[in-house]
């Protein structure tokens, strides 16, 4: 079975089982401080790939420090390492996130903005994009004063660049074209 199912087939098992004890949100949201710790620890991140460290090492140490997440969640967790599928870990909880946010109708957006955005103005891109998409949104902020001004959207896998840099950077390269 290549990788990718592999990652689908444990993201819906922990979906459904969340379902049925009704802690699918909560799984949601811990998924996502799992998903740091494994990226910001790269300290975890090796104990879990090595071979050096035994299962019931491993097993251990995620019980201890997932002492806090959902029981469904750390024991996922542990059969994904049980399994020898430690690789596949992160790509599971990404999966898991995608399909729990397809399943209950929420879109993962980000604006990236020169300045901080005011209240009302992030209310406003929330509103609008939650009545043109007609499901829940999920909306980050982020200030990168590289673009300039403007703004760069991002919804799901789709981008939408309106900052002034990439304008900038459009017509230097429409004059590099030009001749004279």
């Amino acid at each position: 079975m290549d990788q990718g199912r592999v990652s689908v087939s444990y993201a819906r098992a922990l979906l459904e089982w969340a379902v049925q004890k009704q802690t699918a949100q909560l799984v949601y949201l811990q998924s996502e401080s799992l998903l740091n710790l494994i990226k910001n620890n790269p300290d975890f991140y090796q104990l879990l790939h090595s071979p050096m460290v035994s299962l019931t090492k491993k097993q251990q140490i995620i019980t201890k420090l997932l002492h806090d997440f959902a029981p469904n969640l750390v024991e996922i967790v542990a059969l994904v390492v049980k399994n020898r599928r430690e690789k596949l870990l992160i790509n599971i909880i990404l999966v898991f996130q995608k399909i729990y946010r397809e399943k209950f109708g929420i879109i993962k957006s980000q604006v990236e903005s020169a300045n901080t955005m005011g209240e009302g103005t992030k209310g406003a891109i929330k509103d609008y994009l939650a009545t043109t998409y007609n499901k829940s949104v999920e909306l980050n902020f982020k200030v990168n004063p590289d673009i300039i001004g403007g703004f760069i959207l991002t919804i799901e896998d789709r981008l939408m660049d309106k900052s002034v840099k990439w304008e900038l950077e459009k017509l230097r390269k429409r004059l590099k074209g030009i001749e004279y």
